[in-house]
């Protein structure tokens, strides 16, 4: 059954507690966004540690340029830290980053849901699927998401490319046409966070944009019961009827 748009604002209907979350990629709120965040911290650090060795090796030839010269223009010198410094580092980088990449692409879990996402010029439309892959619950532009419980994404586009991306709790990830991609995250607590299109899909591209929440195991539960009964009419239109 495709369920009804809700027509209420979701921040207004979610516990204080809840709250909505900064849209930031140093805030993560699942595994998938830590281990994003733990590599990202780790080129921070040393990109900031590199920059410091190279502004005090400047300090120290402008201060005293003939021993510098002596010191670090000897051959052994330049071997070690023109050659064998930066690529042992950026290979254990690489290394790390892949390994750390293959455990993303690899959960050990299978999905308790799975959200089928597609982009749309300007919009986003989100369908929740059976387990034989059927359409359960659609909505638009809002994706409610059981915290604790690992989700499965399958993200496809129906005309251009677009970038789906909660910082949050995942990282980008591209929709090509013609191709059906997977994404698969855990969020740990309930709340609210934003998301949106990566990459500029039009004139409309920065409208698309969409809110995640995420609720506890039984909320979800009941929200899903809820989007699957039939749509009520307006109160408006009930009115006219009297």
């Amino acid at each position: 059954m495709i369920a009804r748009f809700r027509s209420a604002s979701v921040l207004a209907t979610l516990p204080a507690s809840a709250g909505a979350g900064l849209q930031s990629a140093l805030d993560p709120h699942s595994p998938v966004a830590s281990e994003i965040t733990a590599i990202t911290w780790l080129l921070f650090g040393g990109a900031t540690a590199i920059f410091v060795l190279v502004m005090a090796l400047t300090a120290y030839s402008m201060s005293a340029p003939e021993r510098a010269g002596r010191v670090l223009g000897h051959r052994r010198a330049i071997i070690i830290g023109g050659l064998a410094f930066p690529v042992a580092l950026l290979s254990a980088l690489l290394i790390h980053t892949l390994k750390v990449a293959g455990d993303i692409a690899a959960p050990p879990e299978p999905p308790a849901l799975r959200v089928e996402v597609v982009g749309e010029q300007f919009w986003w439309r989100v369908n929740y699927l059976t387990d034989a892959g059927y359409v359960d619950v659609a909505t638009a532009n809002e994706i409610h998401l059981p915290a604790g419980r690992p989700v499965e994404f399958r993200l496809r586009t129906v005309d251009v490319i677009h970038s789906f991306w909660m910082p949050n709790l995942a990282g980008k990830i591209d929709m090509i046409p013609g191709h059906v991609t997977t994404l698969s995250i855990r969020p740990d607590r309930p709340g609210v966070w934003r998301g949106q299109c990566a990459e500029y899909c039009g004139a409309q591209h920065a409208n698309m944009a969409f809110l995640v929440v995420v609720e506890t195991p039984e909320d979800f539960d009941a929200w899903l019961a809820a989007q699957r009964l039939p749509a009520r009419p307006p109160a408006a239109y009930l009115e006219r009827l009297r």
